[in-house]
């Protein structure tokens, strides 16, 4: 973006250089004398006076040109320089702003699993509890009747031996499986209670983690736009150091025209004279005839034409997601941002899934691993692309975009822009591929 800006400015300055030159030429051109003016020593009427500027002057236009070219490089260079620390900050922002949708995300799922134990705490509590109470009223009840009353009047009950033996046994087995529900419920507490407290710090480490993250992000958020600003600083200068140059440009290219053109003219004037001169000495007369002028014409730049919007394709769930991708054109970019009036590169994307039908996270890594991986072969409107810092691993993916054929995109920029439709080489070659 930063080249294309480049070469129209450079194509404006030669476009205003030539008219200066046209404009130079005409303004120093020497009308000639007026009716009634005296012809000067060595001249013939009709001739006309020849202004030629010194050569001083155009060595002094020539150096104007060449310091001002100077100063213009150097402010390149300077821009250059910024555009790059640009694009690496707002790379670093946008790892930021996934490594904050991420700790958000596990902030959440760690709230929703201390919320589950809390729960599951609560139940193997209140077990325990009645557990207990069952234990104690039939301890109660063993003790007023004493436990060998009570062992009696159930054996007294007996029809046979066998069935004594099996009463007998009913007991035993019954005492213990009291005791041993009263001791498990008490272990399942004991286990609820210390998964609740591992969830509940869980819980507190993600949300720590989150703060942690939201400030990264903060952090990385004024390092771009500080940069933007150097980057439009840096511009404004540039800007006019441009002019300065067409201006100078257009002057030495003048003064350089004009003293040729001059020495010409009077070179040809003395030859007239010359002439003149001989044919008065023979007694004839000679016509000299004027020397022969050539016009140039100014060639003019135009800009090429944008290639045309992609229709999004009429099928499915595609169709949906394009059509709703389409709708967020204009729409501001902001950090974290997942609509409904503003976005960021991976809310678009996530949005734009759910008006399709399909699900997925609000980071972009997470969008990505959930995918299934493509070409760029492959690619047809609909799929996502990612750019990362490192092209081998995914989980250095700091933006992303909808394709939406004919190479182009559909994108939440930057800080500062709106959704746009623009090349998908815009961010430079994409890392990785995907759709849903």
């Amino acid at each position: 973006m930063r080249g294309r800006g480049h070469g129209l400015r450079a194509a404006l300055v030669a476009a205003t250089v030539l008219t200066a030159a046209l404009l130079g030429a005409a303004a120093h051109a020497d009308p000639g004398p007026g009716p009634g003016t005296p012809v000067p020593p060595g001249q013939t009427p009709g001739q006309r006076s020849v202004q030629i500027p010194g050569q001083d002057a155009v060595d002094q236009a020539k150096a104007d040109v060449a310091d001002r070219q100077s100063a213009a490089d150097g402010i390149q260079q300077a821009l250059d320089a910024a555009g790059t620390r640009l694009h690496t900050l707002l790379a670093r922002a946008g790892l930021a702003a996934e490594a904050y949708d991420t700790a958000v995300a596990q902030a959440a799922t760690a709230a929703q699993a201390a919320d589950a134990a809390q729960a599951q705490a609560i139940v193997a509590l209140d077990a325990q509890h009645q557990a207990e109470q069952r234990l104690g009223a039939f301890a109660a009840e063993t003790y007023r009747q004493g436990s060998d009353m009570a062992a009696a009047l159930t054996l007294l009950h007996a029809g046979s031996l066998h069935d004594f033996a099996v009463r007998r046994q009913a007991l035993a087995n019954h005492d213990a499986a009291e005791a041993l529900a009263v001791n498990g419920t008490r272990q399942a507490t004991k286990d609820a209670t210390s998964a609740r407290r591992q969830a509940d710090q869980t819980a507190a480490d993600e949300r720590r983690a989150q703060a942690q993250a939201e400030s990264a992000l903060e952090a990385a958020r004024t390092a771009a736009s500080d940069a933007q600003v150097q980057v439009a600083a840096i511009q404004v200068q540039q800007d006019a150091l441009l002019s300065e140059l067409a201006a100078a440009q257009g002057i030495e290219i003048g003064l350089e025209r004009q003293r040729e053109a001059g020495l010409e003219a009077l070179a040809a004037q003395q030859a007239v004279a010359r002439q003149s001169a001989a044919a008065s000495a023979s007694g004839g007369s000679t016509h000299a005839q004027p020397p022969a002028s050539s016009s140039g014409g100014a060639t003019t730049w135009t800009p090429p034409a944008s290639p045309a919007s992609a229709a999004p394709p009429a099928e499915g769930a595609v169709r949906q997601m394009l059509t709703y991708i389409y709708a967020q054109l204009g729409k501001p970019y902001v950090w974290g941002g997942a609509g409904p009036d503003v976005f960021d590169c991976s809310g678009l994307a996530m949005r734009g899934l759910e008006a399709g039908g399909w699900s997925f996270p609000h980071p972009a890594q997470w969008q990505y691993l959930a995918m299934h991986s493509l070409t760029y072969a492959q690619l047809r409107p609909g799929d996502l692309v990612f750019w990362a810092e490192d092209p081998a691993n995914p989980h250095t993916i700091y933006h992303e975009a909808v394709y939406i054929g004919n190479d182009r995109i559909i994108q939440a920029p930057h800080p500062g822009g709106v959704v746009e439709q623009q090349s998908l080489w815009i961010n430079g070659t994409p890392s990785f591929y995907g759709r849903p």
